[in-house]
């Protein structure tokens, strides 16, 4: 089976490979396995002062079908106070229980593969129970196949991303529901796809679409789903930038934050920001973040830090400057809680990918490591120890959703390539035990599943 490439950082990196192959390649220093760096206490409220950003206020509606973007009477027009929020701070967010939870995988053919696309699931996240789901004539699009996994409540999907318009709905009990498409006529690329319970509506995000002058008009939008009889699709202007790029989005509370890219034409990120938009009204506002570029999906465990989320942003590849950020959920102040290093011999001499936070409070990372010629890792960071190591390597960092975790099993899930196959791994958090499965074709994306009691 040969290995995917899934995004423009593979394809850098392929380029990067080529203009090396007829050089002589230096030996390579020894890497560190572990390294000591800052104790951090997970939801502590002190911010740095070079850090800390107010949000930008920007209230929409969704756009009616003509493409009119509706604003509501009540836009606010000043910027909230970070000390006095509209939320008080210590709000309780009501978690649901859980009862349970499974494991979506997505794999695909190859990128260039038309409708090479295939789900599958492992009931109560043990890979002993691992089984496709069919869906006739494959998922993906004409022009070859990428995939991502949403899932929530009552059901969990599998997006198409380039170059599709399809979004493939499936049942709780694991069996194909429906195929509804987002702009059939359109090239979009679409990234995540979440669920609004109080308006009973889907929300799709999208780098891109097409414009009648140009298929490279970057999104400043994210698409709004509305099933039914006969489905509703609209959309809400989330930035005043073109070139905002909704990526990874994670609902907490009456809140959806969505990571803004803001990739250019040549897909160099200049800018890092959120958005974050009101579930009740779809009012946005927008939190600048210190480093570019969030690529990561956006992490929350109310377990572990009920007032922050967290996610790793990548800056330019190879240029040193992402980071692991911490973001206030309520006042909206960020902290970087871990950098980039181009120091040789340091482990987070590389770039930020994606990251999971298990129940204990430990950090499983997945970084991609320059000195040893994109070797990926995962690292575990125990923030109040001050204590990052490598665990793993040898990651498929470059899957739409590269890895997660299951708090009822305590398993982290990514996948591993080995020479040309790709393994599916599932490593107990706590003890480190490791099962692993040997995927028929190339990883797309992994997420867990819940169901509620």
């Amino acid at each position: 089976m040969k290995k995917i490439v899934f995004s423009v950082l593979a394809l850098i990196l392929l380029v990067f490979l080529v203009s090396c192959e007829d050089s002589t390649l230096p030996d390579l220093p020894d890497m560190d396995e572990s390294m000591d760096v800052d104790a951090f206490e997970i939801g502590d409220e002190e911010t740095n002062d070079d850090s800390d950003q107010n949000p930008e206020n920007d209230s929409s509606e969704p756009a009616d079908d003509n493409g009119e973007t509706n604003i509501p009477d009540n836009d606010p027009t000043e910027n909230p106070d970070p000390e006095t929020p509209d939320e008080t701070p210590d709000e309780e967010i009501s978690e649901p229980e859980i009862a349970a939870s499974h494991l979506i995988v997505a794999t695909v053919g190859g990128y260039d593969v038309p409708m090479s696309g295939h789900v599958y699931y492992a009931k109560d996240g043990n890979l002993a129970n691992f089984k496709e789901i069919p869906v006739a004539g494959g998922m993906g699009s004409s022009d070859g196949a990428d995939l991502n996994v949403a899932a929530w409540e009552n059901g969990f999907a599998v997006v198409g991303r380039h170059d599709s318009s399809s979004l493939y709905f499936f049942t709780p009990d694991f069996e194909f529901e429906s195929e509804i498409q987002i702009k059939p006529d359109t090239y979009i690329n679409m990234q995540d796809m979440v669920y609004n319970p109080f308006k009973d509506e889907f929300i799709v995000s999208a780098l891109n679409f097409d414009t009648p002058s140009s298929k490279q008009q970057y999104s400043n939008r994210i698409f709004v789903l509305k099933k039914g009889t006969e489905n509703k699709i609209s959309e809400l202007e989330i930035s005043d930038n073109e070139s905002a790029s909704p990526a990874k989005m994670k609902v907490v509370g009456k809140k959806l934050f969505v990571a803004l890219q803001n990739l250019d034409s040549h897909n160099t990120s200049a800018k890092g920001e959120i958005a974050v938009v009101d579930l009740e009204d779809y009012s946005v506002e927008r939190i600048a973040l210190p480093t570019t570029n969030p690529t990561g999906k956006i992490e929350y465990n109310a377990k572990v830090d009920k007032n922050h989320i967290y996610l790793t942003t990548t800056g330019n590849w190879k240029q040193g400057d992402g980071a692991l950020l911490q973001v206030n959920i309520n006042t909206y102040d960020v902290k970087k809680v871990l950098s980039e290093s181009e120091e040789e011999n340091n482990i987070l001499d590389g770039d930020f990918v994606d990251l999971s936070i298990a129940d204990s409070g430990d950090f499983f990372i997945i970084f991609s490591n320059n000195i040893l010629y994109n070797d990926n890792s995962l690292l575990l960071y125990k923030p109040k120890e001050g204590k990052i190591s490598k665990i793993d390597s040898g990651l498929n960092a470059f899957a739409a959703n590269p890895i997660d975790y299951s708090s009822v099993n305590g398993k982290i899930y990514y996948f591993v390539d080995k020479k040309s196959d790709t393994y599916l791994k599932a490593l107990d958090s706590e003890t480190f035990d490791e099962t692993e499965l040997l995927l028929e074709y190339g990883p797309a994306a992994l997420r867990v599943k819940y169901d509620y009691k």
